[in-house]
């Protein structure tokens, strides 16, 4: 099993593990040290005359007794140990769930907090619950189920004895949520701080009591996520203000700024590419915070070397001295080393070969540019550090949910960019005139989370449970390869929001299935496993605007990425296009174009309109079989070659390049160049004008080109 290990120190002891953003690390350390709200000693039941330090001495006390001598029955145990945390009022499991029967080991009296025993070591190993309606199930899972299943149990613990594990209801999280402490090295070290530490964080009173749900913690966690936004909000600004400092700093190099210049859209262009760079960096940032970039074999030795002389981490507190953005180019230089590095693999460096997002040829002008650690710096300090009022802080890109970037899109969507000051600036229009312009011209806007999983509840749920069932599956398969027979399509993806968030659910409900069903290990690994095949080979997106699509395919990569792995091949899941036009089957070929077509609309010529639809209705009535016979009208070796693009392998950047190699001669195959003309044509009669000198295709022009008669003679209105 693998977990990630918070670089930051937290004082709750070595080992503490953090997963799923149940609450960020800072507030974890925050609340270690005794600094968060409702932290006095009467918040967490002190007698009166004692003092907080003396009950957590007292409490480190009895804990050590319970760890030393431990009872021989594991249940007396973790009540002994549990009862130094201020748990008084344990009793006997089961949690009840209207008729649903949750087999948890302790229960706090009012039923607000279930506890889990496990077998030593064995938090997420599957066992048989016993009884003829039995199954597998970690004990972890169990107490995720109950959580999930429960309106009144917010949050539980499940423990061995020596490991702690508090967890939340994750059913709008959508991943394993989790925090993990190894009190058995704490007590068997003498660590009285970092004891307190966990002491602070999951005493009785953090859960609130009787008819409060919500205690402590839970108002934690929702501070936590307030002081989120609004840390997002500053990072719109952070995101443009890296793209100007990106700009300005490839525009200052004479032979860069002569490069752009030649470009159809200079401004787009460097606009583009300082984008992906800001998404690589954003990328880096958020797996080092989660310890997700190393391949699992990469060594000691490698990961120091990493850590010494690449980190974009240890780069980023080095932006923080005004002092070192200089006019020297060393940065950059280095962080391009970095990238080749992340795009092919480096042993060295203990770097997998990821391709996507980093592979060649994406970002041209800015790889053979030398920026100044002036310029690139400033736009890592942007990404990479935050100001509230006079304390800076770090962007804890490890917590940061990766739909929040949507909030962040939002914002790159009404950057309408020019190049100012004779070309020495990447610049963007401002005002009323020009904010949102593009937003609303493609359409886009953000949905917010508590839409799209109120969707995810009544319209996903319930296929997840009959594809599991095998309900609807092509072949009759179940379980995880049942769900894994979806297709998830958002024909208006934005940033990935709903696709994001439709990927976990099945990720999720995918894991579970395999650890029930074959005893496997339900982790977070096992989560990102079954996540990466879930979005290769079940999501699927379109939308108007490149650079959102663009932003859905990074957002799938950062949540999906898998230590050793490259990131998925998903130019042909996530793609640029209209899904309002177009035909939803090309056997709507069949039928040739519709009269419909040729009606007349403002500024038409109702007369030429009037001809069109006349000859096109004579054409169709004529028109014979156009041989489309296939599914959806496409021919069989069309099809059985997208079946084999989404069933391919991608577990090696080989396999990836192949993957895009036949996509993009797929692409260039004469049968499906020959159908999307067609399908163009089709289109194009509704949406040309009716004027003279306009040519409009007609039924005739379609099975011209679906006989292979070559190009069509377009209807010329006269």
């Amino acid at each position: 099993m693998r977990h990630e290990t918070m670089h930051r120190p937290v004082e709750i002891g070595v080992g503490l593990i953090l997963e799923g953003g149940l609450i960020p690390s800072d507030m974890i350390a925050k609340i270690a040290r005794g600094q968060a709200t409702e932290q006095a000693a009467t918040d967490y039941g002190v007698p009166k005359g004692l003092t907080l330090n003396d009950e957590i001495e007292r409490a480190f006390r009895m804990a050590r007794a319970a760890n030393d001598e431990p009872p021989a029955d594991a249940t007396a145990q973790v009540r002994a140990i549990l009862r130094a945390f201020g748990f008084d009022d344990l009793k006997t499991g089961p949690l009840m769930v209207g008729e649903r029967h949750f087999p948890v080991d302790l229960l706090t009296a009012d039923g607000r907090v279930p506890v889990v025993i496990a077998p030593e070591g064995g938090l997420d190993r599957a066992r048989h619950e016993g009884g003829p309606a039995g199954r597998f199930r970690s004990p972890a899972l169990l107490l995720q189920d109950a959580l999930n299943a429960s309106d009144d149990a917010l949050w539980g613990l499940v423990t061995d004895g020596k490991r702690i594990r508090l967890m939340r209801d994750s059913v709008r999280l959508g991943r394993p949520a989790l925090l993990e402490a190894d009190l058995g090295a704490i007590l068997d070290t003498d660590d009285l701080g970092a004891f307190a530490g966990l002491w602070r964080l999951i005493h009785r009173t953090r859960f609130g009591r009787g008819e409060a749900v919500e205690g402590p913690l839970e108002r934690w966690s929702k501070a936590a996520a307030e002081q989120g936004v609004a840390a997002r909000e500053r990072l719109r600004d952070g995101v443009e203000a890296a793209l100007r400092a990106l700009g300005a700093g490839a525009l200052a190099d004479p032979a860069t700024r002569a490069r752009i210049e030649t470009e159809e859209n200079p401004a787009e262009a460097l606009h583009a590419e300082a984008l992906r760079v800001v998404y690589r960096l954003i990328f880096v940032l958020t797996t080092e915070d989660r310890d997700l970039l190393h391949a699992p074999e990469a060594t000691d030795e490698a990961r120091e070397t990493y850590a010494e002389g690449y980190a974009i981490s240890r780069l980023a507190l080095r932006a923080r001295r005004r002092a070192s953005r200089d006019r020297h180019h060393d940065a950059w230089e280095g962080v391009k080393v970095l990238f080749r590095a992340l795009q092919k693999g480096e042993p060295l460096l203990g770097l997998p070969a990821l391709g996507g997002l980093f592979r060649d040829g994406l970002t041209p002008i800015l790889d053979a540019a030398t920026l100044p650690n002036r310029h690139f710096l400033d736009a890592l300090y942007h990404l990479a550090w935050i100001r509230d009022g006079h304390v800076l802080a770090r962007i804890n890109w490890r917590d940061m949910q990766t739909e929040e970037l949507g909030s962040v899109y939002e914002s790159l969507l009404e950057l309408v960019p020019r190049l100012a000051e004779n070309h020495t600036l990447l610049d963007y229009a401002g005002g009323a005139e020009t904010r949102g312009n593009q937003r609303k011209t493609t359409g886009s806007y953000y949905t917010p989370d508590s839409l799209v999983q109120a969707l995810l509840d009544s319209a996903l749920d319930p296929v997840i449970a009959d594809r599991r069932r095998g309900i609807g599956t092509p072949n009759g398969e179940t379980g995880a390869e049942g769900i894994l027979t979806m297709t998830i399509c958002d024909p208006a993806c934005g940033s990935g929001h709903f696709l994001l968030a439709a990927a976990r659910r099945m990720a999720d409900a995918v894991a579970r299935t395999r650890a029930e069903a074959e005893g496997e290990t339900f982790d977070p690994a096992a989560f990102r496993h079954a996540l990466r095949e879930v979005v290769a080979r079940c999501i699927f997106g379109v939308d108007r605007n490149d650079f959102a699509v663009e932003l859905a395919r990074v957002a799938l990569w950062i949540e999906s990425v898998e230590p050793g792995r490259p990131l998925g091949f998903l130019d042909a899941n996530i793609r640029h296009g209209d899904a309002l036009l177009g035909l939803s089957d090309l056997t709507m070929l069949t039928e040739g174009i519709p009269d419909a077509a040729y009606k007349a609309l403002t500024g038409d010529d109702k007369g030429i309109g009037s001809d069109l639809r006349k000859r096109n209705k004579a054409e169709r009535e004529g028109q014979g079989d156009l041989g489309l016979d296939g599914p959806g009208g496409l021919p069989p070796a069309l099809v059985a070659f997208d079946e084999r693009l989404h069933g391919a392998s991608q577990d090696t950047l080989e396999e990836v390049e192949r993957l895009r190699a036949s996509f993009e001669a797929r692409g260039a195959d004469a049968e499906r160049l020959r159908l999307r003309r067609a399908a163009d044509a089709w289109v194009a009669a509704f949406l040309l004008p009716k004027k003279p000198n306009v040519q409009v295709p007609t039924t005739a022009n379609i099975g011209r080109i679906l006989a292979r008669e070559g190009d069509p003679v377009l209807v010329q209105g006269d």
